[in-house]
C-alpha cells in the first residue's frame, strides 16, 4: 500500500496516536443467531462487516504532518470447524506503511470475552531486499460460534492510497464500507471493479473540513478459489479514490492524475531531474562497456547494475524527487525504478538508445489503463534498442539473464510512458520449450536386488531461475524416497538461463526384497497429479498458469540374466489445444528405456473446452504415472 507522486515533496514519515482505547460495537442478538451464509452453505466463516476510514494527510487529526491514516475495524465469526482458521489475521506493512496499532479479542458463543494477548502477534519478515514485513495475529479460544473483533491502523509515508480497498474477502461479506476523508481544495477521482454483480454504492458530502466520500456494499460472496485462478485482485469487489488536482499547504495547486498525460509529465519530469544528477556515470559506464558489440556492452552494463547496485525496498514506478544517480552509483544501492534509470543512463553514455517501461505482475492483478494510476506498475524495466529489435531488461533480481523477464511480467500490457508519445506494449513471453526440466537417470540392479545408478537433472528458463540456491539434497531426497542421495553436485549460470544438478542413487538398504524390486519411472519430476477436480460447468474462473513449460523424464534400466521385467507402464499419447503427453517404453532383454514427456503450451486457458483438455490431459498423466515397474527374479 505505499504509492508517492513523484512530482511532489518527500514525505517524512511521522508517529501516529494509537486508536482511541474504546470498546468494541456491541454484538446484536441478530449477529449471535448466524449460523449460516445464504447461498454458501458450505461458508466456513463469515465477515460480519469490516470498515475502513482513510484519513488523507491525517485530516482531523490534527498531526501537522502529510502521512496519512488508514484504520481498520472488523468482525468475522466461525461458522464451522474448518473455519477455525480464520482465527489467525496477517496484515501487510513496511518502512513504507507502517502498523502504528492493533487491538484484538474473542467473544465465545456464552459471552465470555478472551483479548487478544500482546505475545499472539508476531512478525515475519517476507522479503529482506524490500524490507516488507507481514505481522501474524493469532486469536485465542477460537472454536464453532466465536465471533472475532479486531481493529488497526497504518500510517503512510505518502499522503495518498493508490491500492485499491477490497470489499471482499476469501469468505462471505455481510458488510464492507470505505470512507475517505480529505482537505478542502483536493478532487478525487472514484473507480470500482466489481466482479460476479457486486453492487458498489457511493455518496459524497462537503464539510467545513473538505470532503468525505463514502462506499460501502452488502452480501459479498466469497472470492473464488480455483486451482490456479486468477489473483485476488482480480476477483474482489474493489475501490480507489484518486488524487486528479490539490495543493500541499503551500505549495502551488497542481494537475495530478487527472489523465496519463499528467501521470507521464509528473514522473518523467522528476526522472529527468533524477538522471541529470549523474557526475561520474558517464565515464564509468565506458569503462565497463569499453569494448565489443552493442549488445556485449550492453550485456555487460546490465549485468554491472543487476549484480553490483543493491536492490532496496520502495517498488512501484515512483521514485524520490531528491535522488540521484551519481549517488546511486557510488552507494551501489537503488530502488528498483533508480536501478532503471542508471541502466538507461549507461547505455546512452555509450550510444545504446532505451525507453522506460512501465511492468505490472499479473499476481498483483489486472490495470485498468482507463485509470491513469501510476501505481497499477510494480516496477520499471529498459527497452534497450539492440540491431532493430527491443531488448526488455529488469536489473532488480540477480537470477534473471539478459533479456529474461520475471514470469509475472510475461505476456502482460505494459506502458512505455513518454510526455509526447506513451505507447501501450505487450511484454514478450518465452516458448513452453524454453521453461524445460528434463531428468535423465540411470540405474542398474544387481544380482542381490539393489538398484544403484546416477541422475542428472537440467533446468531451462523459469524453471532455472527458480532453482538457483535451492537445497538440492533435501530436494532430492524428498523425490528419491527410497534411495540414498550422495554426490549432489550443482552447476548455476543464470546468465545463460541453465542449472545442471547431478547425484548417485543407491537403493535404501530396508527397500530391497531380494526377489522383487519396483519403482515409479516417472521420478524425480512426477507423479503427475491432477489439479482439476471440478467440472468445467462448476469452475467459475480462468486458469492461469505461472507459466508454460516442459518437463521430460528418460530412465535407463539394467538387469542381470537371473531376473525379469514383470510389469511396466504402457505407452500413452495425447495431444490437445492445451499440451501433450507422450509416454514410449523400449525393452529388450536386460534393459529398458522409458520415456515420458509432459508439454503444457498454454499459459492462460479462458474457455470451459480448453479446462477440460487441461483436466484430461492432467488425467492422463496421472493414470501413466501411477503405473510402476517391477522387476523380478526368474
Amino acid at each position: 500500500m505505499h504509492s508517492t507522486l513523484a512530482a511532489l515533496p518527500l514525505l517524512a514519515l511521522f508517529s501516529a496516536a494509537p486508536l482511541a482505547a474504546a470498546d468494541f460495537p456491541p454484538i446484536t442478538d441478530e449477529e449471535r443467531a448466524v449460523t449460516a451464509v445464504p447461498g454458501e452453505p458450505n461458508a466456513a466463516a463469515v465477515v460480519l462487516f469490516k470498515k475502513g476510514e482513510f484519513l488523507m494527510m491525517g485530516h482531523g487529526l490534527a498531526t501537522g504532518s502529510l502521512a496519512s491514516h488508514l484504520q481498520v475495524q472488523a468482525r468475522v465469526k466461525i461458522l464451522t470447524e474448518a473455519g477455525k482458521s480464520n482465527g489467525e489475521i496477517a496484515i501487510a506493512h513496511s518502512d513504507f506503511t507502517r502498523l502504528a496499532s492493533f487491538e484484538g479479542r474473542t467473544v465465545l458463543p456464552d459471552g465470555r470475552v478472551v483479548p487478544v494477548p500482546p505475545d499472539a502477534k508476531f512478525v515475519r519478515k517476507t522479503s529482506q531486499s524490500q524490507r516488507t514485513l507481514l505481522t501474524a495475529v493469532a486469536f485465542p479460544a477460537v472454536e464453532v460460534g466465536a465471533i472475532l473483533d479486531y481493529r488497526y491502523e497504518l500510517v503512510f509515508k505518502s499522503p495518498f492510497l493508490l491500492d485499491p480497498w477490497y470489499f471482499a474477502e476469501e469468505v462471505p461479506v455481510r458488510y464492507s464500507e470505505i470512507v475517505f476523508k480529505v482537505a478542502s481544495g483536493w478532487q478525487m477521482r472514484p473507480w470500482t471493479r466489481s466482479p460476479f454483480g457486486v453492487k458498489i454504492q457511493q455518496e459524497g458530502q462537503k464539510t467545513s473540513g473538505g470532503d468525505v466520500m463514502r462506499a460501502w456494499a452488502q452480501d459479498l460472496p466469497s472470492v473464488p478459489d480455483d486451482p490456479y485462478g486468477p489473483p485476488y485482485a482480480d476477483l474482489a469487489a474493489q475501490m480507489v479514490f484518486l488524487p486528479i488536482a490539490g495543493a500541499f499547504g503551500a505549495y502551488q495547486y497542481q494537475e495530478l492524475l487527472a489523465s496519463w498525460p499528467h501521470a507521464f509529465r509528473l514522473l518523467i519530469t522528476t526522472y529527468l531531474d533524477v538522471r541529470h544528477r549523474d557526475f561520474g556515470v558517464a565515464q564509468r559506464a565506458r569503462q565497463i562497456a569499453a569494448a565489443g558489440t552493442p549488445r556485449q556492452k550492453a550485456e555487460a552494463l546490465y549485468r554491472f547494475v543487476r549484480d553490483e547496485v543493491e536492490t532496496e525496498a520502495d517498488p512501484g514506478v515512483f521514485v524520490d524527487p531528491a535522488a540521484a544517480l551519481r549517488e546511486v552509483l557510488s552507494r551501489r544501492r537503488g530502488s528498483p525504478t533508480e536501478k532503471a534509470l542508471l541502466l538507461q543512463a549507461m547505455l546512452w553514455a555509450v550510444r545504446i538508445p532505451s525507453s522506460p517501461v512501465w511492468a505490472a505482475d499479473r499476481n498483483r492483478g489486472t490495470p485498468d489503463l482507463g485509470l491513469p494510476n501510476p501505481a497499477w506498475f510494480d516496477t520499471m524495466i529498459v527497452a534497450a534498442d539492440l540491431d532493430g529489435t527491443q531488448i526488455f531488461l529488469d536489473p532488480t533480481e540477480r537470477t534473471l539473464a539478459f533479456g529474461q523477464l520475471r514470469a509475472g511480467h510475461e505476456g502482460t500490457k505494459a506502458l512505455m510512458p513518454g510526455i509526447e508519445n506513451a505507447r501501450v506494449i505487450v511484454l514478450p513471453e518465452a516458448p513452453f520449450q524454453d521453461n524445460a526440466q528434463i531428468a535423465q537417470i540411470a540405474l542398474e540392479l544387481d544380482e542381490k536386488g539393489r538398484l544403484a545408478g546416477t541422475g542428472t537433472l537440467r533446468l531451462t528458463g523459469h524453471h532455472a531461475r527458480e532453482a538457483i540456491g535451492r537445497n538440492w539434497n533435501e530436494w532430492l531426497a524428498e523425490r528419491c524416497r527410497d534411495f540414498q542421495v550422495s554426490g549432489v553436485k550443482t552447476v548455476e549460470t543464470p546468465d545463460d538461463r541453465k542449472v545442471v544438478v547431478t547425484w548417485s542413487l543407491m537403493q535404501r538398504e530396508e527397500e530391497v526384497l531380494g526377489d522383487e524390486s519396483s519403482l515409479l519411472p516417472s521420478a524425480p519430476l512426477g507423479p503427475a497429479r491432477q489439479p482439476f477436480v471440478q467440472p468445467s460447468s462448476s469452475r467459475k474462473t480462468t486458469v492461469m498458469f505461472e507459466y508454460a513449460d516442459r518437463t521430460e523424464v528418460e530412465l535407463r534400466l539394467r538387469w542381470p540374466a537371473a531376473w525379469k521385467i514383470e510389469s511396466q507402464p504402457a505407452a500413452a499419447a495425447l495431444q490437445n489445444g492445451v499440451g501433450e503427453l507422450a509416454v514410449s517404453v523400449e525393452a529388450k532383454e536386460g534393459s529398458l528405456v522409458f520415456r515420458r514427456r509432459f508439454d503444457l503450451s498454454r499459459r492462460l486457458l479462458r474457455s470451459p473446452q480448453e479446462y477440460d483438455a487441461a483436466q484430461a490431459l492432467f488425467a492422463a498423466a496421472e493414470k501413466s504415472d501411477a503405473q510402476g515397474m517391477v522387476l523380478v527374479r526368474r
